[in-house]
């Protein structure tokens, strides 16, 4: 009955913190045309999304597996019948993917001018040549080619990587140059990292970043921002130095780390801490102390939270009934957070601004507008 009694208190609590970070966020929110210049790197790839068929009932007309439990369960009784399985998927459109892409698709539609260094092909591929033309781009490698699946409750990423996976500070030098990344950096507002799942040489960059490049900066980027996104394979050396990297990046920059509630638990217990109960901001909260950068935010499906030395805030997302999309959600929930920084936003508003951009995208199948996005913060309003 008491944790039954607290677990009411922390809903209503949270419920009245999303009331006033949606309000608040909504009241200092324009549809104007950013002048932000934000740089993002260093990945790139080309994502198929699909679907899986459950059942073929015509030449047009199929069933489709809704549920990634539900393809769980079709494997598992196939291992033990001991027979193949054989699965048709539907091709549901090709785009550019990773981090570097899916946030620059976003801001380039807010009027900002991102600046974007990854590995688009050599010599640049067609897809991201054509997408961001009116960008400053810098191929450093090859893209690598991904096979999204799409289920209500989930997706299955099937990944054939790209040149980043070889990618380290010296190759960035090769390739790029570290006088080139210098300057890029003089130029930007916001400097996105992504993702270290991919980049397994990442803390490498980031470490040479703090040591050499940022001490050298007249004019650095106020923020940097860092996605480590699927991170379960990594070692524990590998989390070793990726938080020494970044707490010596974050002596010099304030650094926010975005991960979504499975990605905050593994840099939990890679980190020696325990995972206690459901809470996003206790999961945050632990994080940050085992991270020790300047922000961390978790997000999740029914809420999101951030969690700096001297704020909080755990805000709930607003239901999404019928999704035309969930792939890359979370890169636009992280779009959202970096522009509530590049704004000056308060934890709960910026916060809430993720919210309702992944919300947005979620909804419509789309990066939003700015003005998409502020009538998407008009109805949350009204539903918390």
């Amino acid at each position: 009955m008491v944790v039954w009694l607290q677990l009411m208190a922390d809903r209503e609590s949270s419920t009245s913190e999303t009331r006033e970070g949606v309000r608040s966020c909504r009241e200092n929110f324009s549809t104007h045309s950013r002048n932000h210049t934000v740089l993002f790197g260093f990945d790139g790839i080309i994502d198929t999304v699909r679907e899986m068929v459950a059942e073929r009932e015509s030449m047009d007309s199929v069933s489709l597996i809704r549920e990634l439990d539900t393809l769980g369960t079709n494997i598992n009784d196939s291992v033990a019948s001991e027979t193949s399985l054989t699965i048709e998927w539907l091709d549901r459109g090709t785009r550019t993917g990773g981090h570097v892409c899916h946030l620059s698709r976003v801001f380039d539609g807010w009027g900002c001018d991102p600046i974007m260094i990854g590995t688009f092909g050599r010599p640049m591929r067609s897809e991201f040549e054509d997408e961001f033309a009116g960008n400053t781009m810098y191929s450093i490698g090859e893209p690598g080619m991904t096979d999204a699946v799409e289920f209500d409750d989930g997706k299955l990423m099937l990944t054939q990587a790209g040149s980043y996976r070889e990618l380290d500070w010296d190759a960035l030098d090769e390739h790029l140059g570290h006088d080139e990344l210098a300057d890029q950096l003089e130029e930007a507002d916001l400097f996105g990292i992504g993702y270290w799942s991919m980049i397994p040489n990442l803390p490498e960059i980031i470490r040479g970043l703090a040591d050499d490049i940022w001490p050298t900066l007249s004019n650095p980027p106020s923020n940097v921002f860092f996605d480590p996104a699927d991170i379960r394979h990594l070692s524990q050396s590998q989390f070793t130095q990726g938080f020494d990297a970044l707490q010596t990046l974050n002596r010099q920059v304030p650094v926010t780390l975005s991960a979504n509630r499975g990605e905050t638990q593994e840099l939990i217990t890679s980190g020696g801490g325990s995972v206690d109960g459901e809470s996003m901001l206790d999961l945050a909260t632990t994080a940050r102390d085992i991270v020790d950068v300047d922000r961390v935010v978790s997000h999740g499906a029914r809420a999101s939270a951030m969690v700096t030395e001297d704020e909080q805030a755990l805000i709930e997302t607003l239901h999404i009934p019928d999704p035309e999309i969930v792939t890359s959600s979370g890169d636009h929930f992280n779009a959202g957070v970096c522009l509530g920084l590049l704004e000056g936003l308060d934890a709960e508003s910026t916060v809430a601004l993720g919210n309702a951009v992944a919300g947005s995208f979620i909804r419509n199948g789309e990066s939003p507008t700015l003005a998409t996005v502020e009538s998407f913060l008009e109805e949350y309003e009204t539903h918390v």
